[in-house]
């Protein structure tokens, strides 16, 4: 018994409606977590699809536009800013200015000995001294590669990836955004085809994807925002549910504490509906009639000990008073009223 209360007097109580509001909490943020993945994934993948679409488009039309064979011809012994290759390179900004976002436009071979880069070949940047124009700069924002970084014709570049290789072959672009001083960028290609159909080189397109990054985080951002705002209000009708579910439990509580102190006089009506009743309902009833059974009881167990007290006390004085009359004292003086009475009797009377 003395453990039992030592161990009640120690345990941590937590009430029914702060573990509802725990539980309901812990459900929506599981939940919530799994709709923000869910859609952060979602709208990611999906522009980026139109990103990567985009970048396709962007090079297909790029390298449908640029002959194959003068290509082949400025690699093998053109020089940059000769004819051919400001033929060139006037396209590719001219593709340039139809998408903005694309800011590095740019075409590359590969040669056999050296399958671990490419050569660069025409760059759609403009030559050094050039001024870039304002409108296309401000549209492309922080995407942007100012002249300066235009390549030599023939340059080595072995920062590829098999996406760029393969790009001699089929257009594709890549799958994953890479960044740099400039910006952050998704990169696609198209191959470049001769007058016989074979393939003598690519374009490249490095197109800005700060738009899905911006996307990304405006979507962390609101659904940070929905979230605590929805918690919130979440925590609130909870803890008014929770208030109206578990006021007759609560009521049932102090109405067991007060019947431990041998409180039986209580009213139950208002723990309970006479009409519609759920399960605490239920259990209000029967705690109702279980209390009444056992006030009951223990009334006809009072009268019980009562008679049991009366019978124990006459059975003590009876026993009390046998134990007089058995005494030698009271044989005794028993025997002398006896002879007194006897000789009383037995005198005469004066008055004869």
């Amino acid at each position: 018994m003395t453990e039992t209360m030592k161990y009640e007097n120690h345990a941590l109580f937590v009430s029914l409606r702060t573990k509802l509001i725990i539980v309901l909490a812990l459900l929506f943020l599981v939940a919530f977590s799994a709709i923000f993945i869910w859609l952060d994934r979602f709208v990611t993948d999906m522009a980026m699809n139109n990103l990567q679409t985009n970048l396709i488009a962007t090079a297909k039309t790029a390298a449908a536009g640029i002959d194959g064979d003068a290509h082949t011809s400025l690699f093998q012994s053109g020089r940059i800013d000769d004819a051919a290759y400001t033929k060139i390179a006037d396209f590719l900004r001219s593709v340039k200015k139809t998408n903005p976002q694309a800011s590095g436009v740019y075409t590359y071979v590969q040669l056999p000995d050296k399958p671990d880069q490419v050569q660069l070949v025409v760059s759609a940047a403009l030559p050094p001294g050039s001024q870039p124009d304002a409108v296309s700069q401000a549209s492309i924002g922080e995407c942007l590669v100012p002249s300066s970084e235009r390549p030599a014709l023939g340059q080595d570049y072995t920062d590829i990836s098999p996406t760029m290789v393969n790009g001699l072959k089929q257009a594709g672009a890549e799958t994953l955004l890479w960044t740099d001083r400039w910006g952050t960028w998704l990169s696609g290609y198209a191959p470049i085809y001769n007058s016989k159909g074979e393939s003598v080189g690519a374009v490249g397109v490095d197109m800005c994807a700060k738009n899905v990054i911006d996307l990304q985080q405006n979507i962390r951002r609101n659904t940070f925002i929905a979230l605590g705002i929805t918690l919130l209000i979440l925590i609130v009708v909870v803890g008014l549910v929770a208030a109206g579910f578990t006021r007759p439990v609560l009521e049932l509580t102090r109405v067991a504490d007060r019947i431990g102190g041998g409180d039986y006089e209580l009213d139950f009506t208002k723990l309970y509906s006479t009409r519609v009743q759920d399960e605490v309902d239920k259990l209000a009833t029967v705690f109702e009639l279980m209390v009444n059974k056992v006030y009951t009881r223990e009334q006809t167990l009072r009268a019980r000990v009562q008679q049991l007290e009366i019978l124990i006390d006459k059975s003590k004085l009876e026993t009390q008073v046998q134990e007089i009359v058995d005494s030698d004292f009271f044989q005794d003086l028993r025997s002398k009223v006896q002879d007194m009475r006897s000789r009383f009797k037995d005198k005469p009377d004066d008055r004869k």
